[in-house]
């Protein structure tokens, strides 16, 4: 199972809800956004609106680390893309945000475990740990979604159709996969097996003959995408 393409968007997107973090390859949500969503106005609770955005920085930082503590290492990038390229992941990253606001606002929440705290009687430090950064409610969304997942079922390799032989060879040839005179072996020979081993993609003749390309590395060049990103101009 890939990205849906209505679900899928080419890079993250900054709007009145949420900033992207393109260090640390993020979501951010903004303050307004969470009064709008949790009725919660922390410029109030927090002094100003700056101290406020920058409480969002530091919640966003746990949620995340909270996220992939349910992933092996291997999966980290490719978790990391998912939540930067899906609309739905987008959606729920906020409703656990603004879950998170509430309960650290009502209960200590994340804050509690940047502090230990000592029982005199006993002589002993009682540590609060990660299990008490998110609500049980904030939990139960991570768990009811493919955040919970030790692994990300989700395949995010590129794939597009075309349909004819010549203008995949085209995009081959003009994306360096192969060369010209490689191209015009199997123009002659019609025969995909012509084409030469390459690691970084795959094709196929799909049942209706129209023929479908895979990019195998689309991982790794949207991770250098992600490190690339230029925020002054917007572009990657």
């Amino acid at each position: 199972m890939s990205i849906a393409s209505y679900d899928f968007i080419e890079k993250p997107v900054d709007d009145t809800l949420m900033v992207y973090d393109y260090k640390e390859n993020r979501f951010i949500a903004l303050v307004d956004a969470i009064i709008k969503n949790s009725y919660v106005n922390l410029a109030i609770d927090w002094g100003n609106k700056t101290n406020a955005q920058s409480y969002l920085d530091l919640l966003s930082r746990v949620v995340y680390e909270v996220i992939l503590s349910f992933k092996d290492q291997k999966y980290r990038n490719k978790m990391l893309y998912y939540l930067s390229h899906s609309l739905e992941a987008r959606q729920v990253l906020l409703m656990i945000f603004s879950d998170t606001v509430w309960y650290n606002r009502r209960d200590g929440g994340f804050l509690m475990a940047y502090n230990s705290g000592a029982n005199l009687n006993r002589g002993k430090l009682i540590e609060f740990g990660i299990d008490k950064t998110l609500s049980p409610i904030a939990k139960q969304m991570i768990k009811n979604t493919i955040f919970g997942t030790r692994r990300l079922t989700i395949d995010i390799n590129t794939r597009i159709t075309y349909d004819t032989l010549a203008d995949l060879l085209v995009y081959l040839v003009a994306q360096s996969y192969i060369t010209q005179d490689e191209s015009d072996v199997v123009t002659e020979s019609e025969d995909l097996d012509d084409l030469p081993f390459h690691e970084d993609y795959d094709v196929i003749i799909l049942d209706n003959e129209k023929y479908l390309f895979t990019d195998l590395e689309t991982l790794s060049k949207a991770v250098q995408n992600m490190k690339k990103y230029n925020t002054a101009t917007g572009d990657w």
